[in-house]
């Protein structure tokens, strides 16, 4: 019989050893392979999820029911029948201290010193977190025993190893006759580490500390975290008094060996082997396993005699609490959110809830800095308070938050971060970035504009402009043109549309600190600009109009080019941002029409481009708007709108239809023409003949020379504001156009100016001067005038007269100066 019963112990043993393997193993792969799984929704936090303690600490902290934690409810409500197994089978800390204690075993016989193994602080501990939390502070994240491991092994171990063998194949690589081997192994092992690149976490010095600390207190005790400070294996302890697995050990059998006592990672069984204390018995089966008299075996019931009760007492329980309502309010002491009146300025991962709530939720587990892509996520120090520390934070500099990249939001286990998708996700604004004018290279170089007139360099730099992946583009140029025609694209942030990703600040070449830094708002906002975009201007279906489906967005220049595979360089002379794109399908008759929206950085450029392409009459829609058969074109703010028919017959009346409803969707505003109208002369002036624009390439479809010149004569550029206008002041007289130019500096005025009068000089025409104004006579008899006056150029082109020529140039003049010239 004895002989069965130790084949029983042996086989319970090798059973739970096979478990505990299997358990570690899968704990390891879903950290190593924690990406793969998280993108295809697997269950990468489980064993997080499995902690009745971070379960407790964040619902009670963020005062909430949190039904993620299910798995911890399945292990609280095991344990109460099987006592403390989840410490001795499952806990991945667990299963580490034992590996870690057999390789001290011969150390630790040397020591001689004991220290504290009483067994009673961990109890403490709990009741002092527990406090905390009734209190208003959540601290159980620090102490969770399956938070530590996954930090451990995410922060300290994993990237350890991976360094250690890239370090390690780096060195085979030189060796010529190895690295034809060694590189094959190499890049498998990366494979299978899941680790292209060696990740590296701030902080990890800090860790590294605590997890020798917690294994080198190995060498006093085996599991000595186990026995006297896991806040979690108190709790399991507490609730083991109804297990139905209890250690029993027969009297008559039990010689007394001691070996039990000596082998019992716990410490649970006392010297003469039959009793065993309260709460502290693992399951591990070690005891059964070495017992040579088969004397011990697990059953429901334990004889009152054989059990040792926990000896609490009320002072330590005082202690505890006291301690608690003293040191929680010391969290609440931080210094930089007071000082920046309540916004601390990190930036949380994306789909973080408030800072108040995140804190109280987040269990410290460092679960989505494993998931980063680009190793952006690290753990604050000090940043976040006392209260904060070693909560996630996006460091930009080091990895920025991809922008199709939610990974972070699948793995929180208690909802700190909330699950997004990824189109939610690229409209949610974690930070905002700004620009430091004192670092950054062209702002720098504008303000050495004395220096650079000697002796000129390019000081343009569109790195953060280049990589900004927000359709709409967060970052834009305000280029300042010099007389010598060299350009400085000066950057600045549209706040609205900036979502804080940080990528500008991670490529951002100026050394050390970056001169575009991202700093983290609370709580995080949706971008208003796409959203309204996507589902307040696209509407699903107006009246019997549906659309076909998702609008297209071609943000920036490369994705112009894609929509229009020819004269997008028209459009983006102006300042253009993002045209969208939608199409709807009339449910009753088949037919559908195609709508454009064409978004500007200003109200003036919006109109720029409605004028250039408008024809027809004019109907009341928008700011202005023209329809020609059964095409319309809208004017709305900073909006150009074009409704034309896609398929099928489409009547004039749909498409005013369909263009009065999507521009009514457009907030209302106040906008008037652009400034440089007011100059225009008033007799003679034919309506909707205005063209205004920047660059030149407008200027060349204007035909107002009559032929095609090549030189940018007049300096056109994005600083200056150019209309083109006809005018007809009598029926039997011709015809005639005026241009105006307006320059941010005189002397480009003049030198525009005078290479005019030098070009039609060259023509061979005849000229003549009045004053400030030049006057030329072409061969066919018409004449053109030009003058400059506070740094605007007047110039008319084709006018039968001189004198009228010269009459408009003057009413310009006098429109300038005021009524007293």
């Amino acid at each position: 019989m004895s002989k069965v019963k130790a084949k029983q112990g042996f086989t319970n043993y090798k059973i739970r050893l096979v478990v505990q393997a299997l358990i570690f193993a899968a704990f390891i792969c879903l950290l190593i392979f924690a990406d793969p799984v998280a993108e295809k929704d697997g269950m990468v936090d489980v064993f997080l999820r499995m902690s009745p303690l971070s379960a407790i600490g964040a619902m009670v902290a963020a005062k909430e029911f949190i039904l993620r934690y299910w798995p911890a409810f399945i292990i609280l409500a095991a344990s109460l029948f099987l006592g403390r197994f989840f410490c001795g089978w499952v806990c991945p800390l667990g299963t580490t201290l034992d590996v870690t204690d057999g390789l001290l075993k011969k150390q630790r016989k040397r020591v001689s010193h004991k220290i504290y193994d009483g067994k009673r602080l961990k109890y403490y501990i709990l009741a002092f977190l527990l406090l905390s939390l009734f209190i208003g502070h959540q601290m159980v994240g620090w102490f969770d025993p399956i938070s530590i491991a996954t930090n451990a092994y995410t922060v300290v171990i994993h990237p350890y190893f991976v360094s250690l063998i890239n370090s390690l194949f780096n060195f085979l690589h030189k060796i010529y006759f190895i690295s034809f081997v060694s590189d094959p192994v190499h890049a498998l092992l990366k494979e299978a580490l899941f680790a292209l690149h060696a990740p590296f976490f701030r902080g990890h010095l800090v860790f590294l500390i605590v997890l020798s600390v917690i294994i080198l207190l190995g060498l006093f005790y085996k599991r000595y975290w186990c026995r006297n400070l896991c806040p979690l294996g108190a709790l399991f302890a507490l609730l083991s008094g109804w297990s139905i697995f209890n250690r029993v050990v027969g009297e008559s059998v039990c010689d007394s060996c001691d070996r039990c006592n000596v082998d019992c990672k716990m410490g649970a069984i006392d010297e003469t082997g039959m009793k065993t204390q309260a709460g502290e018995c693992v399951l591990c089966m070690k005891c059964q396993e070495i017992c040579h008299t088969s004397a011990v075996r697990f059953t429901g019931k334990q004889p009152p005699a054989q059990d040792i009760p926990v000896n609490l007492t009320k002072r330590g329980f005082v202690a505890a609490c006291v301690s608690s309502a003293v040191i929680t309010p010391l969290l609440s002491m931080n210094f930089r959110k007071k000082k920046n009146q309540g916004n601390l300025g990190i930036i949380r991962p994306p789909g973080s809830v408030p800072e108040d709530e995140f804190q109280a939720k987040c269990v410290r587990c460092g679960e989505c800095m494993r998931v980063c892509k680009t190793n952006g996520l690290h753990p604050t120090i000090l940043e976040a308070g006392l209260s904060g520390v070693w909560t996630p934070q996006l460091m930009p500099r080091i990895g920025y938050c991809a922008h199709d990249c939610v990974l972070c939001t699948k793995v929180c286990p208690s909802g700190a971060i909330t699950r997004l998708s990824k189109e939610k996700k690229q409209r949610l604004a974690i930070g905002k970035a700004r620009i430091d004018r004192n670092r950054c290279i062209p702002w720098v170089g504008y303000a050495r504009l004395p220096d650079l007139d000697k002796s000129w360099e390019d000081v343009s730099c569109g790195v953060c402009e280049e990589v900004c992946p927000v359709p709409t583009k967060a970052i834009h140029f305000n280029t300042y043109v010099h007389g010598n025609g060299k350009e400085i694209r000066r950057v600045y942030v549209r706040e609205e549309s900036c979502i804080g990703c940080g990528f500008c600040e991670k490529v951002c070449p100026v050394n050390g600190r970056s001169a575009i830094v991202v700093e983290g708002i609370q709580p995080q906002v949706m971008t208003r600009e796409i959203e309204i975009i996507e589902k307040e201007i696209f509407p699903a279906t107006i009246d019997q109009w549906k659309m076909e489906e998702r609008s297209k967005v071609y943000a920036g220049k490369d994705k112009l080019f894609e929509y229009i595979n020819g004269g997008a360089e028209v459009y983006l002379s102006y300042s253009f941002i993002q045209v969208s794109t939608a199409i709807y399908v009339n449910k009753d008759s088949g037919s559908s029409v195609k709508i454009d929206i064409w978004e500007f950085g200003s109200s003036d450029d919006a109109y720029g481009v409605f004028a250039k392409d408008r024809a027809g009459k004019g109907v009341n829609i928008g700011n202005e708007a023209s329809l020609y058969d059964n095409y319309l074109w809208v004017w709305k703010e900073r909006y150009f709108i074009t409704v034309e028919p896609y398929n099928g017959s489409v009547s004039p009346d749909d498409v005013t239809f369909v263009g009065t409803s999507v521009a009514g969707n457009f907030p209302a505003g106040k906008v008037s023409l652009p400034y440089i109208f007011r100059y225009l002369p008033e007799y003679g002036y034919v309506q909707g003949s205005s063209r205004y624009f920047h660059k030149k390439i407008i200027l060349d479809n204007l035909y107002i020379f009559g032929r095609f010149i090549e030189k940018n004569v007049f300096n056109l550029s994005v600083q200056t504001d150019a209309v083109v206008a006809g005018f007809k002041p009598d029926k039997d007289r011709s015809p005639f156009k005026m241009l105006f130019v307006k320059y941010s500096d005189n002397q480009v005025a003049i030198e525009s100016l005078n290479n005019f009068v030098a070009l039609r000089e060259s023509w061979g025409e005849q000229y003549l001067k009045t004053g400030q104004v030049h006057t030329f006579e072409d061969l066919k008899g018409k004449f053109s005038s030009v003058t400059c006056v506070n740094s605007l150029v007047i110039a008319t082109f084709f006018v039968e007269t001189r004198e009228e020529s010269e009459l408009y140039i003057d009413k310009v003049v006098s429109k300038v100066k005021g009524p007293q010239y």
